[in-house]
């Protein structure tokens, strides 16, 4: 069995020490290969050269920004993906009932191969991105580009770096005048949105270890469930959190909108605002197609 193991060497919780441990763990079940990331989008090439040379598994010990980067070469491919959680806070891990520990989901991990264990699983696409929970357009991909831009703060306080750059873009960072319009499955059309999520699962994140779920109803086998913002003041704003973090649903609120296993989801905007995957920043757009793909990932498990 030919397993390539990518690793990054940025990642929040993760040492060389701990990789040539998981290393030497792997190596005895496998014919085993290591590539550290060097650049943004290096392990997209490094997981779609596994494809060509025809490997079995691709493993990444990383955060959800390397999985997500990965998940660009193997999508809609045979090649398997195993996850080794090492970022600050490993949603696709957690999503699939990975432990947070890399040691124990090392163990988990050599069992999954020895038994061909694993899960399909399906995949959203922005534009030409794929995502495996989450994308965002305006608001909440704004506070993900500020994050990605203070490195050394997220390593320094991990998941608060998102509190901290919530505010600063609440605070007028963010150009809150921005509109968009989002239509889904049904032709329909809801205008005058300032932000929206697309939701591959639930919840959309966590928080420490209490998840923040916008689309209670997504699921990683269906199609992509949606939140829209209406507003982005505070009070509103505020009771979305509150909702998200306790037992509400925030689509019960009356500055929300919401769509459920959709297919296809068409965002524009009156002017370019931020876009994220994952927690990955993209490139500004005024027009923006989300997609559902079913079965297009198999993740062991």
């Amino acid at each position: 069995m030919r397993v390539l193991l990518i690793h990054n060497p940025k990642a929040t919780t993760t040492s060389a020490e701990l990789v040539e441990l998981i290393v030497g763990a792997l190596a005895s079940d496998c014919e085993l290969e290591v590539a550290p990331t060097k650049r943004r989008d290096h392990a997209g090439y490094l997981a779609a050269g596994a494809v060509h040379e025809g490997h079995d598994a691709v493993v990444v010990l990383g955060g959800d920004g390397t999985v997500n980067e990965v998940v660009q070469g193997l999508a809609r491919t045979p090649v398997r993906l195993g996850i080794i959680p090492g970022g600050s806070t490993n949603v696709l891990a957690r999503l699939l009932g990975l432990t947070a520990d890399p040691v124990t989901a090392t163990g988990r991990l050599r069992s999954a191969l020895r038994e061909g264990r694993s899960q399909r699983i399906s995949l959203g696409r922005a534009g030409e991105r794929w995502f495996c929970f989450n994308a965002g357009i305006g608001f909440d991909a704004d506070v993900v580009h500020r994050v990605e831009a203070r490195t050394g703060l997220k390593r320094a306080v991990r998941q608060a770096t998102f509190l901290y750059c919530g505010v600063q873009s609440w605070a007028g960072g963010y150009d809150r005048g921005a509109r968009l319009a989002v239509s889904g499955d049904d032709g329909t059309t809801v205008e005058e949105l300032r932000a929206l999520v697309a939701c591959n699962a639930d919840p959309y994140t966590y928080l420490g270890d209490r998840p923040a779920r916008l689309c209670r109803e997504a699921d990683l086998a269906g199609g992509l469930d949606a939140f829209g913002l209406r507003t982005l003041a505070l009070v509103p704003l505020l009771r979305v959190a509150r909702a998200a973090l306790t037992d509400r649903d925030p689509l019960r609120l009356k500055a929300t909108t919401g769509w459920h296993d959709q297919s296809t989801l068409t965002v524009t905007a009156d002017r370019p605002v931020p876009v994220q995957v994952d927690g990955d920043p993209l490139e500004p757009t005024t027009r923006l197609e989300l997609t559902a793909v079913r079965q297009a990932l198999d993740v062991l498990v």
